[in-house]
């Protein structure tokens, strides 16, 4: 096997082929191509030195392949679709996290005719390398290096059987997670988000709410908890009308005593700030850091975050901080008056400042035109601004009504106030004797739960959820919270040097075209692909293989114990 490159007088770009030297029936001496690897000078910009890898690639390919006798069309053609088997890694995981063995148990005791854990496999597994519905999933379903022999009837009907098991499963998640990648739960983030769906009818579940995307249609709730790690820990659906702040409660609760969970610091935004959730958890010996509005916020709280006295300045007077010890009340459910003992840490942030400030430009240019036309007021859905106008029918002069020539007054106090709160974020915590720079590390965390709902809903493509019986909406969920995890796995694994939708391309990617005689065409592996190997202690290093070595390559993958 070698490498040709060649270019016409009239092409644009250079070709490159694998090409096979053999001798015809007479002996006499040809040459074929077996595989076109595309243009150099594409290939170049990935990987200058393409061309020596390809050559060293071309001298390892088993002399099987060089001795088979086959011509170029039944070659290229055997297979008019490439296999995935970059879902071995996947599978990887899958297995270490015990998946496997639940699904079969559970088999064996519902006395399934379908198999719940091919189906799950290839649901999980679609959903992180190409979501798409059910439907196509199901048609999909050949496209894997062993195709997964389910019916569409059983996908929807496992989704209902994923429902019942939904709490067992993420304790057993939960439980290998800490066995097997050393879980800390004295640290937990909280977060809640919403998804919607392809219709107009509500339901017990599906209800209209304040939706993340301003829709109309009803939507589901879900909140969710991670680690440190940014890998979950739980998840529950709540009705999409409930607010924020009343999930809190219910899924601590339940988590707490399922995952014999001791004392725990939660970590929340400002949304679930509620004086009945901070009194929950002090009343249950947990501790919270959450954030806390400063515009909006008593007079008094407003004076002590702007007071100067007490504040550290950076070097370049670019970010300044300080705190302070209050007692907060807050009433609890009967109406009564608690006292927490909290430290709020207060800082400010010439970057976050800066920001503020660009964006008070758009602000004030729509203030000055609503002054100059108040007729656009009672048009207007500009609730940012509203606040510091109110139309008013008097004239100033005479003090008599006038509706035909209305005018805006601006609340100058109000807008100043506003102005010299930019820059400033408080957050306010049970943890008294933590360090300022240690809170603030704390509840920087967040931003993974942020970003787990943007995988979930755009990576994974978990919304619009198209199915729509409560326990099928609650099964879509489980494959799509099982895919997280897995993937978040696999990112701790490489270090969180590569990005999730990084990840899912490089598997994508990873094709292989079954040519005679068992033999296959390997696409080229990516950087990205290389690594996850690495992370995996394993090599597949070259353009064409046979089937027989990519089997044991997935058997070194998938029930190596010593890969964690």
């Amino acid at each position: 096997m070698f490498i040709r490159v060649t270019k016409s007088p009239t092409a644009k770009f250079s070709k490159v082929y694998l090409v096979e030297g053999y001798r015809d029936e007479l002996g006499k001496s040809k040459q074929r191509v077996i595989k076109c690897y595309g243009n150099l000078e594409e290939l170049q910009v990935d990987d200058p030195n393409i061309l020596d890898n390809l050559r060293k690639e071309a001298k390892q390919i088993p002399s099987k392949v060089v001795n088979l006798k086959f011509n170029l069309d039944s070659a290229n053609n055997e297979s008019s679709f490439d296999l995935n088997y970059g879902y071995f890694f996947l599978e990887s995981i899958y297995e270490k996290l015990g998946i496997s063995p639940f699904m079969k148990s559970l088999n064996r005791k519902l006395k399934c005719e379908y198999d719940l854990n091919k189906g799950l496999q290839l649901l999980v597994f679609s959903r992180i390398l190409n979501p798409v519905s059910k439907l196509s999933t199901f048609e999909n379903r050949k496209l894997f290096f062993e195709p997964f022999d389910v019916t569409l009837d059983s996908i929807y009907r496992n989704l209902s059987v994923f429902n019942d098991v939904k709490e067992d499963l993420q304790l057993l998640l939960h439980k290998n997670i800490c066995k097997s990648y050393d879980r800390d739960c004295s640290l937990v983030f909280y977060d809640v988000t919403n998804y919607y769906f392809e219709t107009e009818k509500e339901d017990k579940l599906k209800k209209v709410g304040v939706s993340k995307e301003n829709r109309k249609s009803p939507i589901v709730q879900m909140g969710l908890f991670i680690d440190k790690n940014g890998i979950p820990i739980s998840y529950k659906l709540f009705p999409g009308n409930m607010h924020d702040s009343n999930t809190l409660i219910p899924i601590v609760e339940e988590i707490k005593k399922r995952y014999s969970l001791e004392r725990i610091i939660l970590t929340a935004d400002k949304g679930l700030n509620s004086g009945k959730n901070l009194i929950y958890l002090a009343n249950n010996n947990d501790g919270y850091v959450v954030s806390q509005k400063v515009r909006g916020a008593s007079k008094e709280f407003i004076e002590m975050v702007l007071d100067e006295d007490g504040y550290c300045y950076n070097e370049n007077k670019t970010f300044k901080i300080k705190s302070f010890l209050r007692e907060h009340s807050v009433k609890d459910d009967a109406g009564k008056n608690v006292k927490l003992t909290e430290k709020v840490v207060c800082f400010w942030s010439k970057d976050f400042n800066d920001r503020e400030k660009h964006k008070r430009e758009d602000l004030e240019a729509k203030l000055d035109e609503f002054q100059k036309h108040p007729s656009k007021y009672n048009s207007s859905n500009s609730y940012g601004i509203k606040k510091y106008l109110k139309l008013k029918h008097v004239n100033k002069e005479t003090g008599e009504i006038e509706k035909v020539k209305p005018y805006i007054e601006f609340n100058q106090e109000k807008y100043d106030r506003d102005v010299a709160l930019d820059g400033y974020y408080t957050l306010i915590t049970s943890e008294i004797e933590l360090p300022e720079t240690e809170i603030i590390e704390k509840y920087r965390g967040l931003w993974k739960i942020e970003e787990s709902f943007k995988v979930i809903k755009s990576d994974l493509e978990g919304r619009p959820v198209f199915v729509r019986r409560e326990d099928r909406i609650e099964g879509h969920f489980l494959v799509c919270y099982i895919a997280l995890v897995i993937l978040r796995i696999l990112e701790l694994k490489l270090g969180h040097k590569y990005s999730i939708k990084q990840l899912q391309k490089a598997l994508n990617d990873a094709n292989y075209r079954p040519l005679q005689k068992g033999i296959c065409s390997l696409k080229r592996q990516t950087e990205t692909f290389k690594a996850i190997e690495e992370a995996f202690n394993i090599n597949l290093d070259y353009s064409m293989v046979e089937l027989e070595k990519l089997r044991e390559y997935r058997k070194k993958i998938v029930h190596n114990k010593n890969i964690k």
